[in-house]
């Protein structure tokens, strides 16, 4: 697993072993990432982050800031490990936790880009929810979900939705 483009570009990244976390293919966060286009100097929110990849990728392209937040505690070993061969706390900072509880003790912040891939054989409409609304107004939701899945919200709209394989990527804008 490598990034794909920007500043860490072609930098490998560990991938998970023994967890069930699914990483997301190159395929599609690279298609993830051209969708957006620019994305410089938003500050991300990286929900479910498994190993970082997704929150990597932004900081290489460009996001001012990530927080990734992971509950699973192999996929949280291996997200630190990726962040400190790549860059450090003050650009991206992890946390090992519920992503709705952590969300929950963090009133002030919201973000201009939520980026949420959970895991498909789990997905908790409470975190996604939770997700949901600490975007920005003219900020993204982007989830990744099994292609069966369909889920609306009050205050954002669906404005795209593109397949891959046996997942999708769902935009949503407030």
């Amino acid at each position: 697993m490598r990034v794909i483009a920007g500043e860490f570009k072609s930098r490998i990244l560990k991938d998970p072993t023994g967890n069930r976390t699914h990483p997301m293919s190159e395929k599609v966060r690279g298609a993830l990432f051209n969708s957006l286009g620019d994305i410089t100097g938003l500050d991300v929110l990286d929900a479910f982050a498994g190993t970082g990849a997704v929150g990597i990728e932004a900081l290489s392209r460009g996001a001012k800031r990530v927080w990734s937040v992971e509950l699973d505690n192999d996929a949280f070993d291996v997200l630190q490990e990726n962040r400190n061969r790549i860059t450090d706390e003050d650009r991206m900072t992890v946390h090992r936790a519920n992503v709705k509880s952590w969300l929950a003790n963090q009133p002030e912040l919201d973000f201009d880009l939520v980026l949420a891939d959970p895991p498909y054989d789990a997905i908790g409409m409470k975190a996604i929810d939770a997700c949901a609304g600490v975007v920005k107004k003219g900020g993204l939701l982007v989830l990744s979900l099994p292609p069966a899945e369909h889920i609306d919200f009050k205050g954002l709209r669906k404005i795209d939705e593109k397949r891959y394989g046996n997942a999708k990527l769902v935009f949503y804008k407030r």
